[in-house]
């Protein structure tokens, strides 16, 4: 892999690596160019809130700013002999240092650009400036499922509530079970869905209250229902907020919790129901909620403006042309 990585980068004067990639900057060194870090997740230790990476939620000074040391080193331990033998074999470098760069001393750090936006989550007070929060990198897109598109309309419109339901790339654990789950509560609320998932479900849909399609644009859709309802990935997040309606999150695994806790604490969505203790019950009352409450819907409208306001990737791009 980090060789198929390092021939792929010859001749680039800059490398730009994120979470998925961390043995970017290695090869970055071994190219003897720079390097920038770039995440969709606030990765940088802070005692303002835990590591944005635990499938779980809490919030302790001190153990706050622990969390994300600890995540950060293991997840680069568990890369570390890898990225030696690269180095050693490939670089013609030295062995790489204990801790991961971005714990290192501040002039070891490397450049970090946070794609997400200070109207989520506010600088923390304790980063340095090292850490720049560019806002949001998006483009939006028409929809990938254009033969449905006047069929899903007619469905919207026909509608007294709709929604959007989808749980992105990870999917969801054990769908069959979940599906009567959904289906019940849609009822509960007297809601509509417009469910997104692989085609090989469809057939099991028997509700409906419900219109499944495999690929829909997140822009599309959110600007043409009242309440999102996913996972609560970054991206699909940062779909839902731009069009300004509010979010419900069924967070699965990782950073899905960390930014189900940032929709619920700005106002803009209830509080997330983690997939493992979904019921339809809970279901329908989140939709309820934010289907009635005035302050989160009116909330949700003035964020997805403010969001609007925003250039995240001419941010980043500013960034960038500094180092080349």
């Amino acid at each position: 892999m980090l060789k198929t990585a390092f021939e792929a980068c010859q001749g680039s004067d800059l490398l730009i690596h994120g979470l998925p990639t961390l043995w970017g900057s290695h090869i970055a060194e071994g190219l003897k160019i720079p390097a920038i870090r770039a995440l969709l997740q606030p990765l940088a230790p802070t005692n303002e809130f835990a590591s944005a990476l635990l499938p779980f939620r809490f919030s302790i000074k001190g153990i706050n700013w622990l969390s994300h040391w600890i995540v950060t080193q293991l997840t680069y331990l568990s890369w570390r002999s890898e990225i030696n033998y690269a180095r050693r074999t490939l670089f013609q470098l030295d062995s790489a240092p204990l801790l991961d760069s971005s714990l290192r001393h501040y002039s070891e750090q490397p450049l970090t650009l946070n794609g997400f936006s200070e109207q989520i989550l506010p600088r923390p007070k304790d980063w340095n400036d090292k850490q720049i929060i560019t806002g949001y990198w998006r483009k939006e897109v028409i929809s990938k499922q254009v033969n449905k598109l006047a069929e899903i309309q007619k469905f919207i419109e026909s509608s007294s509530n709709p929604i959007a339901i989808g749980f992105g790339s990870p999917g969801t654990k054990g769908f069959s079970q979940i599906l009567a789950t959904l289906e019940e509560g849609l009822n509960l609320s007297n809601a509509q869905a417009i469910l997104t998932i692989p085609v090989k479900w469809h057939s099991e849909i028997k509700s409906k209250n419900i219109f499944p399609v495999e690929y829909i644009s997140h822009d599309w859709l959110y600007k043409n229902v009242k309440v999102a309802i996913h996972h609560g990935g970054a991206g699909t997040t940062s779909a839902s907020l731009h069009a300004g309606i509010p979010t419900i999150t069924m967070p699965l695994a990782i950073d899905q919790f960390f930014w189900g806790e940032r929709i619920h604490k700005i106002g803009v969505g209830p509080k997330s129901i983690p997939q493992r203790k979904l019921t339809a019950e809970k279901l329908a009352h989140a939709i309820q909620i934010a289907l009635s409450d005035e302050t989160m819907n009116a909330r949700a409208k003035s964020v997805g403006k403010a969001l609007s306001r925003e250039n995240g990737i001419q941010v980043a791009l500013s960034q960038m042309r500094k180092i080349i």
